[in-house]
């Protein structure tokens, strides 16, 4: 009897059951510092990416409603090196008597209702009908075989955007549109209960 006593004393006053607090303060930090680091790198560029993403829907959808410009996304390598195929050009109003031979415009094509075409005044003559702008595509061996009406204003290209038009394509689906909310979501959320368990941490700690 009188040996478990001896024996059971000394192990308690150890500290083996009841670690003491610099026991606690030296355990607690190392659970967490790399995860920390993890998302104090990762949680601004989500926030970065869906920021931009956000900004360049509005551009591409809401923006020309209520600015006078337009955006729109090319979707073929007709005017490439100059316009990559997937970029998003910008174009502002000008006035038909005003535009000059080697500016880009953006115009329907055709006898095809809907379809808008992007390429560059090759010459601008005059007819019976007034004057008319042929154009062509950079990458085209020749000028394209229509006569665009030089009348009223139309679009003129400002900038470009390269690669963005295929992102901005595939978000404006329904199904990206929700992602878009939803994974930014997502990741406040990670970050929150990672601020959590991190404060818990200190408080253990403490």
């Amino acid at each position: 009897m009188g040996g478990e006593n001896t024996e059971g004393t000394p192990m308690e006053a150890a500290g083996s059951e009841h670690p003491g607090p610099d026991a606690a303060a030296n355990a607690a930090p190392a659970a967490h510092p790399e995860q920390r680091w993890i998302w104090r790198v990762i949680s601004p560029l989500i926030l970065a990416f869906a920021a931009v993403a956000v900004i360049g829907l509005l551009a591409l959808t809401i923006g020309p409603r209520i600015f006078p410009y337009q955006a729109l996304v090319v979707r073929s390598g007709s005017m490439a090196p100059t316009i990559p195929t997937g970029s998003v050009v910008f174009y502002h109003r000008l006035a038909a008597d005003k535009v000059k031979v080697g500016q880009i415009i953006v115009f329907d094509r055709p006898g095809q209702a809907g379809e808008r075409v992007t390429h560059r005044v090759y010459k601008i003559s005059s007819g019976p009908t007034g004057r008319y702008f042929e154009t062509k595509g950079d990458a085209n061996g020749a000028p394209d075989d229509w006569r665009i009406p030089a009348v009223g204003t139309g679009w003129v290209a400002g900038f470009h955007v390269p690669v963005a038009g295929y992102v901005l394509a595939d978000l404006q689906s329904t199904t990206a549109r929700l992602l878009l909310l939803l994974i930014p979501a997502l990741g406040l959320g990670l970050i929150t209960l990672t601020e959590i368990w991190r404060d818990r941490g200190k408080g253990a700690a403490t």
